[in-house]
């Protein structure tokens, strides 16, 4: 029997792909600049103070000098370098959102006393610091021009977030979570890394160092913020999420900080209904977010069911108390192992389910 072939996007999907093309594009504005060394490394006087400067998700990472040397090798000897890539913000600096490690290198050559090392392509210039070059190939190198692209203050927040995302995608990455903390700051984002880097939250989701270098427990944090607050609003569930958790965690955060600014005495309710959900799990389910008693890990899809669900059971009834046994036999009994899984997670219709099936589960026990 021959193979069916699948049709094609109908006449309207094709024309709903065009305008949400068209949409997007026209929030991605930018320029280009190109400017030499010289100018970079003067703008560019430490880390944090300076008219250019790192944002705080990149600020842990680190050439080492090495890697400075052969970046200042390839300077010297005129090899490509790649676009950096700046984010101007409405008070006119310069957040280094790629190419902060370029600029390091260049600012500890010219300015630091860096001596070079390692080199492949011009060893004889091991030992050399900037000083020690000729007058002549000090000022060529200081003229060397480098582009970058500058966004523009008016970029939609979430366009500018997953632009983030894809360029710190090469090396390395700066996931959304510290990408969310570094162009997000407010009171919403410093609860969510206290409530992360607490004691009990630590002790209730063991991940491994990698994991929590990555902050992930900042991550699952948010997702427990975002689906309990967009669970029932005016605009429906969850308003916004088409399957795109990145974009809906960062409008949420966005406009979470706003309102909590507006009215800080949200910042404690938060807080204390992320810590009666943490009471109520270590009480009623025996393996609390872990997959097994035994293991490490803590998955996201299983962290937001069981998080969300019994957030939820308790805003209806805060004074629930359910035996533990009996939640793991509907557990059991209703498959949860098998609707929690990663597959297609983060479809809107898995997540409303695999959260709907725990709140059933635990107003039925």
């Amino acid at each position: 029997m021959a193979k069916k072939v699948k049709a094609g996007p109908s006449s309207e999907q094709i024309s709903r792909a065009e305008e949400a093309v068209a949409a997007v594009s026209r929030q991605v504005k930018f320029n280009i600049s190109e400017y030499p060394v010289s100018v970079y490394v003067s703008r560019f006087s430490d880390d944090v103070n300076d008219r250019y400067f790192v944002p705080e998700y990149q600020r842990k990472l680190a050439w080492n000098d090495e890697q400075k040397s052969q970046f200042m090798e390839s300077l010297l000897v005129g090899l490509p370098i790649p676009f950096m890539f700046f984010y101007q913000t409405p008070g006119g600096r310069m957040e280094i959102v790629d190419g902060s490690q370029r600029m390091r290198a260049m600012r500890a050559f010219l300015k630091e006393d860096l001596r070079l090392r390692e080199l492949v392509l011009v060893p004889e210039l091991n030992g050399f610091r900037f000083s020690d070059l000729p007058v002549d190939r000090r000022n060529k190198l200081e003229d060397v021009s480098i582009r970058t692209i500058v966004l523009d203050t008016d970029t939609d927040p979430s366009t500018r977030a997953e632009m983030f995302a894809r360029i710190n995608r090469a090396g390395t990455a700066a996931n959304e979570a510290e990408i969310r903390r570094g162009s997000l700051p407010g009171p919403v984002t410093d609860l969510l890394k206290e409530l992360a880097e607490s004691p009990a939250f630590e002790k209730m989701t063991p991940i491994s160092p990698r994991a929590v270098d990555q902050r992930e427990r900042e991550e699952l944090v948010t997702r427990f913020f975002a689906y309990t607050d967009t669970s029932d609003t005016e605009e429906g569930r969850f308003p916004g999420y088409r399957d795109r958790p990145k974009k809906f965690l960062y409008d949420y955060l966005k406009a979470a900080n706003d309102r909590t600014r507006a009215d800080p005495g949200l910042v404690g309710e938060k807080r204390s209904e992320f810590e009666r959900m943490l009471a109520f799990v270590q009480e009623t389910f025996r393996q609390g977010f872990r997959k097994n008693g035994g293991g490490p890990a803590v998955p996201r899809v299983r962290f937001e069911a069981i998080s969300v669900g019994s957030a939820l059971a308790l805003r209806d009834n805060p004074d629930l108390n359910i035996d533990p046994g009996e939640v793991e036999r509907l557990m059991k009994e209703r498959e949860f192992d098998k609707i929690v899984v990663s597959d297609g997670a983060n479809v809107r219709a898995k997540l409303e389910n695999r959260i709907d099936l725990v709140k059933s589960i635990l107003t039925q026990a």
